[in-house]
């Protein structure tokens, strides 16, 4: 086979740059080298040239909802257009954002035009979601294989992203429940099987939860409507998340005035403090009458169950998914209440419907080598634990801090003997706690980072980067004080000194977060 080949010729389309980027790394590849090279993007690239011992490679992204990229939009027409491409070698990486539903549509056109023209693929089309690096490493020792004529390795590659999301969820299995503290509310941690999924996710990743509606629930706005089939028509709506257009449709039928006087834009907070903990039969008993709406009118105006959006607590496994959740069960007017998603996970549910979503603003890079600081609190520990999994896997010599804050020691440290394990192992180098109830007088993760002023100071000296997740109302302007703080006491900044310091750190991709 290498003799066949005399020239590789590379098309490329790229919108923010990471197409462009992957091209040039295939350049340098040693397996390319002793092949004439021609690079093009793919606006330019003329099909009418490529001939039998030319291998075309296309390294192309999907920009927004499947369209090409500026420099590939014209490819297509061109190609549609050319005639003489049967047994033309050639194959595909594509990259594209499977929170898109035509994920990676425009190489996927592209594949289906050239097999249409009766080219052969030489290896088998590449769909890369956003985290697309793990996939290039593989496609690239694929590339070099085929090239050296083992022409099964192209056949057998199969690194295609599947595309889930709310009309495609994954029907995960439960694995494992295990609770992490001693007292209510508890947090557990949930183990979800995704063997044979094709579910690519990393530490920092995001996974979506479809839970079922809570049976007691939708039986109870049953009988509020005297309608048997009401769970059956309601199974699938969210009952809990109330947006206001559903309260005005639901005031315009019941004319309360109450109801009326809280959706005035002036009276925000009112509504917001009405709404917390309650659902949609919480706002029919307290606003309308079965005679005010019918069913229909109701399943018309509820959207669909919205996912609950949880930080995977695990890194990198093609098996599983870790989840570390914190249970919400309470009462509320004489009803026993639990969360959407919480209490699926929670209770003894065998499964549940699931999808992942990259989130790159909070990955690590795949080495890393600047200090770590990681701040969270109560279940906001869940994305730092994934990321220490990633540290201790890439044995990475970077110094890491965790300060991690809940409310009692005794009952609320979770994942206290994995953390003391890290620390052993020297993947985690400091760990600093603050529990808020131990003591008479209130101590938060702000007042753990003052203490500790000093050694982090040092290791923003170093050029450290900070993870923080946790409650958005409750951290994200405490740490921004003790960071300021910081700045002045241990770096002798002046004030306005210590706010471009802040500043930079997110300007300079140094602070990342994940607050809800």
């Amino acid at each position: 086979m290498p003799e066949v080949i005399e020239r590789i010729v590379i098309g490329y389309g790229s919108e923010s740059g990471n197409a462009r980027g992957l091209t040039q790394r295939l350049l340098r590849l040693p397996c390319v080298q002793p092949y004439e090279l021609a690079v093009q993007d793919l606006n330019t690239l003329d099909l009418e040239k490529l001939t039998s011992r030319d291998l075309l490679i296309i390294v192309c992204s999907s920009f927004g909802d499947g369209d090409p990229p500026g420099n590939a939009d014209r490819f297509m027409d061109q190609l549609n257009l050319t005639e003489h491409l049967r047994g033309q070698p050639y194959a595909i990486f594509g990259l594209g954002d499977t929170a898109y539903t035509t994920f990676c549509g425009f190489t996927k056109s592209v594949d289906a035009a050239l097999l249409q023209k009766q080219a052969t693929p030489w290896i088998n089309r590449v769909d890369a979601d956003t985290d697309f690096d793990g996939f290039f490493d593989v496609w690239c020792a694929t590339l070099a294989a085929v090239l050296k004529g083992d022409r099964r390795a192209g056949s057998t590659l199969n690194l295609q992203v599947t595309a889930y999301g709310e009309n495609a969820a994954w029907p995960a299995r439960v694995i494992s429940r295990t609770r992490l503290n001693a007292t209510a509310p508890y947090a557990w941690q949930v183990r979800l099987d995704i063997e044979g999924s094709g579910i690519k996710y990393r530490a920092g990743d995001n996974l979506y939860v479809l839970a079922q509606n809570d049976g007691q629930l939708l039986a109870q706005i049953g009988h509020w409507f005297g309608r048997e089939e009401a769970p059956t028509l309601l199974a699938t709506k969210e009952l809990r998340q109330l947006g206001k257009s559903l309260l005005r449709d639901i005031a315009r039928v019941s004319q309360h005035d109450t109801l009326k006087t809280l959706l005035k834009v002036s009276n925000r907070k009112e509504l917001e403090a009405y709404l917390y903990g309650k659902d949609v039969l919480d706002v029919l008993g307290d606003f309308c009458e079965p005679a005010h709406l019918s069913l229909e009118d109701l399943v018309e105006w509820l959207p669909d169950c919205l996912p609950r959006a949880y930080s995977i607590a695990s890194h990198d496994n093609p098996g599983y998914v870790d989840l570390c959740i914190r249970e919400i069960a309470y009462d509320m007017a004489d009803r026993s209440r639990t969360g959407t998603a919480t209490g699926h996970l929670a209770g003894q549910h065998p499964d549940v419907r699931v999808f992942a979503r990259s989130n790159p603003r909070f990955h690590l890079p795949r080495q890393v080598e600047y200090p770590v600081v990681l701040i969270g609190t109560g279940t906001g520990i869940a994305p730092l634990i994934a990321l220490l999994e990633q540290i201790e896997l890439q044995n990475s010599p970077a110094q890491t801090c965790l300060i991690f804050g809940d409310r009692r020691r005794a009952s609320d440290f979770l994942y206290q003997s994995r953390l003391e394990s890290w620390q052993q192992k020297g993947v985690l180098d400091e760990v600093i706690t603050a529990f808020s109830r131990d003591t008479d007088t209130r101590y938060y993760v702000q007042d753990a980072m003052l203490e500790h002023g000093a050694y982090l100071w040092a290791l923003l000296g170093k050029g450290a980067h900070l993870y923080l997740c946790g409650n958005k109302t409750n951290l994200e302007r405490a740490i921004e004080q003790a960071l300021l703080s910081i700045a002045m006491t241990f770096g002798q900044l002046d004030e306005d000194e210590a706010q471009a310091f802040v500043d930079d750190l997110s300007a300079g991709n140094r602070m990342h977060k994940e607050l809800y």
